[in-house]
């Protein structure tokens, strides 16, 4: 007999239940026929082959605007439970936002650098409150902090923060443990 348990993973079922259902293709393609047949005969100027083509063009790329806007004005939820081994590489959606925001940075992107600055100023106040009980404008805090820390999260961003200033700003964080 295995150590593993057949009983399936209650964590594993509510991750599964909050994910959407993946679109059938098939399903998609006949809509999709459908809604641009309807359009072509209802709408005498689609008719063109060229005005249909550039519609199109503006709807796909308005679709994938839009997409990208909801995304970045989603707020993350970070959880401490452990997820599967198993979890395949970039699966973690969280972990790409993370990445896509140090590598904005890293490239002098102003947006990029506001972002991981917020970023980093929540994780300090959230680790300073749950591991010490401060806040990082206390004294006490400020102490923890250090003072390359403390400056970087004093007011906005400053120029452009280097991988060497990142790198020293996170151990900082992870020795507040």
């Amino acid at each position: 007999m295995s150590p593993r348990s057949s009983a399936p993973n209650p964590a594993a079922l509510h991750r599964a239940a909050r994910e959407p259902q993946p679109v059938n293709p098939l399903l998609l393609a006949a809509v999709v026929a459908v809604v641009l047949g309807v359009a072509t005969v209802g709408v005498s100027w689609l008719t063109s082959p060229g005005l249909l083509l550039a519609t199109l063009a503006t709807v796909g790329a308005v679709a994938v605007l839009t997409q990208r806007l909801v995304q970045s004005q989603k707020p993350h939820h970070w959880e401490t439970k452990l997820l599967d081994v198993d979890a395949e590489r970039g699966s973690d959606s969280r972990v790409a936002t993370l990445r896509h925001q140090v590598e904005l940075a890293a490239k002098g992107s102003p947006e990029g650098q506001q972002r991981l600055h917020a970023l980093l100023t929540e994780l300090t106040a959230d680790r300073l409150r749950d591991r010490h009980g401060l806040e990082p404008d206390d004294p006490e805090g400020r102490a923890l902090l250090g003072p390359d820390l403390t400056a970087y999260l004093a007011g906005p961003p400053r120029g452009r923060l280097t991988t060497d200033d990142l790198h020293r700003h996170v151990q900082k964080l992870e020795e507040l443990s």
